[in-house]
């Protein structure tokens, strides 16, 4: 069993930041090709579309040779799992759990993905299908991926890393998949819906994978979106080329998303030839906006994926939107003390059957309250595994510093981690992560973890939680003992219901595959009580916002106290009802310095206090 795994987190210091931009922007690229399906036209269900044998093409990755010597360094240990420190008290709670494939066959991999209405509405696509299914997992409609381009783009039959999300602004779904793995056939294909029924009319676009010419073609989509735009990050590599040899550069499409919505001409823009010291930085991850997505540009983060052992993160921005023909790019480059590093394959319980667990590129990153947290496999030195690397840049939009954290257990192998809003309040710094594990004595799997940071000082992470068991190691492809098993995984908060959120991810079943797992999860932050609060900003010249959660009705009193006792502000008569409570406290009158804010009952007992900062 997995259950109540200790894990290790490994912390760092700040880095330095220096800046560099190169980059050339392309507005008003046209779409290849547009069309409108109808998901409702039971008549093209097309399951007999699906190549189940067929291999998608693995993500570029200049990671052979590494993996090879570490693979040949790692030894089977069958060893006890270390104890270390862990708060087994703020473990999620899974709410529910299924199949998220109840029709089709399983991709090799599966690239799991999945998005969520507020009205529970699951859209679960991989990399042969796209199901949607009720909130209790019963399916409402399938599509193959084929065909959802049949009769549109010509004989094809390579369909591809599915990318699925949901947008509450507008309450629309949106589908990104990849045609074609050569010059000749490469597309992007977007598909936005035109209410917010996914089982309705969507409207399809065929984007060109080839945009800047020669024998080239576009592979591992990552996608986020804002307020107005899409972001589409692509990587360009050349026809018939090794891995080593064949990446050319890495692309970021920037869509208008009302275009697509109304199913009209397509605005967009593409960003290329995105550069650091005259090289191409590859795979960027767009930072999806945890809650508050009204704004204009958009984050993006990369690393140096095919590194034994690195410290730099590269920090983009696009600084506006697609709509405005002004959008510029901005790169910085972080350093960071604690390096990242290629994973050494997976070990499955089967002596001989391993998972590959790629490079350690970026997979997946948020921003909340002015900071971007950011997940990607690793290597974990001692003993030699894979693990999860846990990413924080503070001061993003000001003086941006890097500090990480690596997730591991002792005998377990963690890859392909995703992460998604977890706070029950805005106003916390919590995240809920996914990723897939196995081990010597574990079938492959999917797992979850809550973590917080509070007050500013401390990093809480709960205990590993078994999200779905395996049933068997995964021998799809029996042509290879190191099996393809992410390539990623997928997750979303519930936009409607702070604290809870959906994820995706895989398992062997007991036929062998890669089966898909969907489930629900809600964060139990008992960390936030009635004795303690949450305060942002802080420090503030302005305003302050305050959550905590009371458990009774009652008159209170909020007060700033400074460092002789006397106090400087007051807010009297204040009623709370049971629950989370928030208060907004004006402090631009208060001289800048330290000072103690309290919240007291009516007969004097204080309830909670925290210091804080005027500035």
């Amino acid at each position: 069993m997995v259950r109540g795994l200790k894990l290790f987190v490994c912390f760092i210091a700040l880095g330095q930041v220096y800046a560099q931009s190169d980059y050339k922007v392309t507005n008003n690229v046209p779409v290849f090709k547009q069309w409108v399906v109808d998901f409702s036209d039971n008549s093209k269900l097309d399951v007999v579309a699906i190549n189940a044998g067929v291999v998608a093409p693995p993500p570029f990755s200049n990671t052979k040779e590494i993996k090879a010597q570490l693979d040949a360094q790692r030894k089977r240990t069958f060893s006890e799992k270390n104890k270390v420190t862990h708060r087994s008290d703020i473990d999620p709670t899974v709410l529910t759990g299924f199949n998220g494939k109840p029709l089709g066959a399983a991709g090799i991999p599966n690239d799991n993905t999945l998005a969520v209405s507020n009205a529970g509405i699951v859209v679960s696509a991989i990399n042969t299908s796209v199901n949607i299914l009720d909130a209790e997992g019963k399916g409402l409609k399938f599509r193959t991926l084929s065909g959802i381009v049949a009769g549109q783009l010509g004989i094809l039959d390579r369909f591809y890393d599915p990318k699925v999300l949901y947008d509450p602004i507008n309450d629309r779904f949106i589908l990104v998949f990849l045609e074609g793995s050569e010059s000749s056939d490469t597309r992007i294909i977007v598909g936005f819906t035109q209410t917010n029924d996914p089982t309705g009319l969507w409207n399809f676009y065929a984007i060109n994978g080839n945009p800047i010419g020669g024998a080239k073609w576009s592979d591992y989509p990552i996608i986020a979106h804002n307020k107005e735009d899409l972001y589409i990050t692509v990587n360009i590599l050349r026809d018939n080329e090794s891995w080593q040899e064949g990446f050319v550069q890495s692309v970021i499409w920037q869509v208008n998303k009302n275009s697509g919505y109304t199913g009209g001409t397509l605005i967009q823009n593409m960003f290329s030839d995105i550069g650091f010291e005259n090289k191409p930085v590859w795979s960027i991850c767009p930072v999806q906006p945890a809650l508050d997505m009204d704004q204009k540009g958009m984050y993006l983060l990369s690393v140096r994926p095919d590194a034994s052992a690195n410290d730099t993160v590269f920090l983009h921005e696009i600084t506006n939107t697609a709509a405005s023909g002004q959008a510029t790019h901005i790169l910085k480059v972080l350093k960071s003390t604690e390096k990242y590093g290629v994973p050494p394959s997976a070990l499955q319980p089967k002596l001989g059957f391993k998972l590959q667990t790629n490079d350690t590129r970026v997979l997946s990153a948020s921003l909340h309250l002015g900071e971007i947290q950011y997940v990607q496999s690793t290597l974990v030195a001692s003993p030699l595994s894979s693990g999860i690397y846990h990413g924080t840049i503070t001061n993003t939009a000001t003086n941006p510093s890097v500090r990480g954290r690596v997730i591991s257990t002792l005998g377990m192998d963690y890859a392909y981690p995703s992460l998604a809003f977890g706070g029950q309040t805005a106003e916390e710094n919590s995240m809920i992560m996914t990723f897939s594990h196995v081990s010597e004595s574990e079938f492959p799997g999917t797992s979850a973890i809550f973590y917080t940071f509070k007050d500013g000082v401390n990093d809480y992470y709960s205990d590993v939680k078994p999200i779905k068991l395996g049933d068997s190691v995964i021998n799809t492809f029996l042509a290879d003992s190191i099996e393809r098993w992410g390539d990623y995984t997928d997750i979303q908060a519930q936009y409607n219901d702070l604290g809870a959120v959906w994820l995706c991810g895989s398992y062997g079943d007991v036929s062998g595959k890669n089966n898909v797992w969907i489930a629900k999860v809600r964060s139990n932050n008992v960390l936030l009580s009635i004795e303690e609060m949450f305060v942002y900003p802080n420090p503030s010249n302005e305003f302050m916002k305050i959550a905590t959660i009371f458990k009774h009705n009652e008159l209170v009193k909020i007060s700033i106290i400074d460092n002789l006792g006397r106090e400087v502000k007051s807010i009297d008569k204040q009623q709370v009802k049971p629950g989370n409570v928030q208060f907004l406290v004006d402090v631009s009158g208060i001289t800048a310095g330290n000072y103690i804010l309290t919240i007291a009952s009516e007969s004097g007992q204080k309830r909670v206090s925290q210091k804080v900062r005027i500035k």
